[in-house]
């Protein structure tokens, strides 16, 4: 069932689920906008077909969701599992129609990939790369306790610029023992 959170800022409600072939559409038109661009590593230009698989028939490693605003997909978050010794760790990837920024859609986008990475994987450690011009995502990702652990220097080209991203994590302490 659906999670539906109630909307502070505007008379609206936001539902996050798991996508559908409708979402692709208005989701590739997200991905085109400057805002998620510029915020994100997409190239320009981001094709139907490419967002279709990837909301569709993710790897099996990523678990995509997708986040609804009165009918319309308006942001997507995915977690990415890692494998082997680093089966305890886990990637967020998010964006969020540029039109639709400061209605908490990203918040909502945010706890829920925290609650399936902590409640259904178990996992320890939470990461994400963001550019380091991204102030809003930082306080964003901070506010849920991620920490930047380091600077990428240059790591991004973004219109002909080397840019900066920042490496954040959130850490979830081991579980305690049961008393026996």
């Amino acid at each position: 069932m659906p999670t539906r959170m109630p909307q502070r800022k505007t008379r609206g409600m936001i539902e996050i689920r798991a996508p559908e072939p409708q979402d692709v559409a208005p989701l590739t038109a997200a991905t085109n906008l400057p805002g998620v661009r510029l915020g994100t590593l997409r190239f320009p230009y981001t094709g139907a077909e490419f967002m279709r698989r990837r909301l569709l028939e993710p790897e099996g490693n990523m678990h995509p969701l997708v986040a609804v605003w009165d009918g319309l997909a308006v942001g997507q978050a995915s977690l990415i599992l890692r494998y082997g010794r680093q089966r305890h760790v886990g990637e967020l990837f998010l964006f969020v129609h540029d039109d639709f920024w400061g209605r908490g859609i990203g918040r909502a986008l945010v706890e829920a990939v925290i609650d399936l990475a902590d409640n259904w994987h178990g996992l320890r450690r939470l990461q994400l790369d963001v550019a380091a011009q991204n102030t809003r995502a930082i306080a964003l990702y901070e506010a849920f306790g991620f920490e930047v652990e380091g600077t990428m220097r240059g790591d991004t080209i973004t219109e002909g610029r080397l840019e900066d991203s920042l490496l954040m994590a959130r850490l979830r302490p081991a579980p305690e023992p049961h008393p026996e």
